[in-house]
């Protein structure tokens, strides 16, 4: 995993922005990510729109939310961790307190921002960014 930025102390609050390069790394992010953290990524969401001719249409659209973790999955066959959250975050297409799923996928940077990096948090960035 790429560690990009990292803000944080032991014992405190803080955050780091990763990019999971191999599969491994989506797994060390399953470990690292727990309920009550924040977590902010690019993501898509399917907004519904209103057409001129009264109908409606599904649109695909990219864009960065921030969300409190309430629940990971790691889907080892897809290659994809989903986290699911509250928006935390103003934003046209999703209101603050929505339910999202973000999926993080290799390549796909996000930031992760804990309340405590205890020592196993510390011990897991460790591993995944060969430290």
């Amino acid at each position: 995993m790429k560690l990009v930025y990292r803000n944080l102390a032991r014992n405190g609050p803080g955050s780091v922005k990763l990019v999971p390069e191999e599969e491994d790394d989506l797994w060390h992010a399953y470990n690292l990510i727990v309920p009550g953290d924040t977590l902010q990524s690019v993501t898509v969401r399917k907004v519904l729109r209103e057409m001129a001719s009264g109908g409606r249409d599904a649109e695909r659209v990219r864009l960065k939310l921030e969300i409190v973790v309430e629940s990971v999955d790691y889907d080892k066959e897809g290659s994809v961790l989903r986290v699911r959250g509250k928006n935390i975050t103003e934003n046209d297409h999703v209101k603050i307190g929505q339910f999202h799923t973000v999926e993080l996928e290799l390549k796909r940077q996000f930031t992760l921002t804990k309340e405590l990096w205890d020592w196993l948090a510390l011990d897991t960035i460790q591993q995944a960014c060969g430290m």
